[in-house]
């Protein structure tokens, strides 16, 4: 679905599990004229503008600048520029276009990196499309073929143990391997991985009146993958299920519910919940939006995540630390003045990294001109704190602007974004470095009330 340009403030697309759903609430909940900001500040001398080290390497003219020393030994990473997905390994410095034409959407690692999967379109507009698959040298790359209808950002994942996706589209479940034809595995989907790769959690609406549909009702199976009969976990009466995910144990499952299948009400955030497998009385955990960029899991299980409702990012967001099983929730104070976004667990789950932002409040719906949001845009900073919360300080280097922080494999760098170019900076501060610009020059970073994700254009595989 294209959405209607609009003079300046317009929204991105937010989806996850159901695309179409939550593709309806963008579209549905699209920017009308918006009540203005009051001026903003620039952002606080401290946020220093990062040196740029010329890239070291460039590959032949018309293609990527990168600077291959900034990521000396930090896996693979995959990339769109100028509409083509190239890939540059950290460990031969190789820089290589993955496809020649079109435009690539949506790159998405394999478990064990040898695979690439993303969407390949023709308009450059377009948000949905054919899934291709390639290997991570681009040899081998096809379009998979007997898929229904186009696919978008959350219609499709790797199996966490195998070399297969699961594609969910509005005609059922699909199992793909990496080399072979899709395989039908359900009427519907909505899916996610359990840990092992063994079995799918999906959603289904269940039969219901035509002539009311506020009436329908929600149901959420799991089921193995290598066959047997789904089982029913539990229902959600006159309201959907959103997936969230599974427990880190593969135990239990994470769900938003929408109540009476409402776009408008998903939009403002959901009620987040936890089942254990086997029970039937889920714990609800807290209100999110719905947002798989903003779940993060440590290695000892607990869930980092944007807690808040209100479709506006920059008022009432702040961070929380759950624990699952038992659905106590702790919550982590904001910067003063300032609302927490992007979270990321590291490796070790001692620390977290975040983008902490100027509170804004309630009051504030869209900026009267690019110069008003592009000051809330430079109060954006890299942040630091330990994993209860103490400890908390800005990487000051890292500059403004800053958009979701990601740990590399050892914990030791962050890789974030500035300026639509990636960056790489010592989680204990110093000079960042440019790693990659990114194409389209200036990405849309009103998006969808301030929520604006790289997904789109970045897959990091750090082993």
């Amino acid at each position: 679905m294209k959405l209607p340009k609009r003079p300046f403030i317009r929204p991105a697309l937010i989806s996850f599990g159901l695309a179409a759903v939550l593709g309806a609430v963008a579209w549905l909940n699209r920017v009308p004229q918006l009540p203005h900001a009051a001026p903003l500040q620039p952002a606080p001398a401290v946020q220093s503008e990062p040196q740029i080290p010329a890239p070291v390497a460039e590959t032949t003219p018309g293609s990527p600048a990168v600077n291959t020393a900034a990521f000396k030994d930090q896996g693979v990473l995959a990339f769109v520029w100028q509409g083509l997905l190239y890939t540059l390994d950290g460990h031969t410095g190789e820089v290589k276009a993955i496809t020649e034409s079109g435009q690539a959407l949506y790159p998405a690692w394999s478990h064990d990196g040898q695979w690439l999967a993303f969407v390949r379109v023709t308009d450059p507009q377009a948000q949905a499309g054919p899934l291709w698959i390639a290997r991570r040298d681009g040899s081998q790359a096809h379009q998979v073929q007997g898929l229904p209808g186009p696919l978008g950002r959350r219609n499709f994942a790797w199996s966490p143990a195998a070399d297969v996706l699961a594609v969910s589209t509005e005609k059922g479940l699909w199992l793909v391997p990496a080399e072979g034809g899709p395989r039908r595995a359900a009427d519907q989907g909505g899916t996610a991985w359990s840990p092992d790769g063994k079995s799918l959690a999906y959603s289904v609406v269940l039969p219901f009146d035509p002539n009311d549909p506020e009436s329908r009702s929600d149901a959420l199976y799991t089921m193995a993958v290598d066959g047997g009969q789904p089982v029913k976990r539990i229902e959600a009466p006159q309201a959907g299920i959103i997936l969230a995910g599974w427990w880190p144990d593969g135990k239990g499952l994470l769900y938003w519910v929408d109540p009476l299948h409402s776009n408008s009400i998903a939009a403002d955030g959901l009620d987040l919940f936890s089942l254990r497998l086997g029970d039937t009385k889920p714990k609800a955990l807290t209100i999110s939006l719905v947002s798989p960029q903003w779940l993060s899991f440590s290695p000892q299980g607990r869930l980092l995540l944007v807690k808040g409702g209100g479709r506006i990012v920059w008022a009432g967001k702040s961070l929380a630390v759950i624990d699952v099983p038992a659905g106590s929730v702790q919550d982590l104070k904001n910067p003063a003045g300032s609302v927490s976004l992007d979270p990321s667990f590291s490796p070790d789950g001692r620390r977290i990294a975040f983008v902490a932002a100027k509170d804004l409040g309630h009051n504030v719906w869209g900026f009267k001109n690019p110069q008003e949001l592009a000051a809330w845009v430079a109060t954006r900073t890299l942040w630091i704190e330990d994993a209860d919360g103490t400890k908390a300080h800005p990487v000051t280097s890292a500059g403004g602007g800053v958009y979701q922080p990601l740990w590399s494999k050892d914990g030791s760098r962050l890789l974030y974004v500035r300026d639509n170019a990636l960056w790489m900076v010592e989680a204990e501060g110093g000079a960042p470095a440019r790693v990659v610009d990114l194409l389209p020059a200036q990405k849309d970073l009103f998006g969808f009330y301030g929520f604006v994700t790289f997904s789109d254009q970045v897959a990091w595989f750090r082993n």
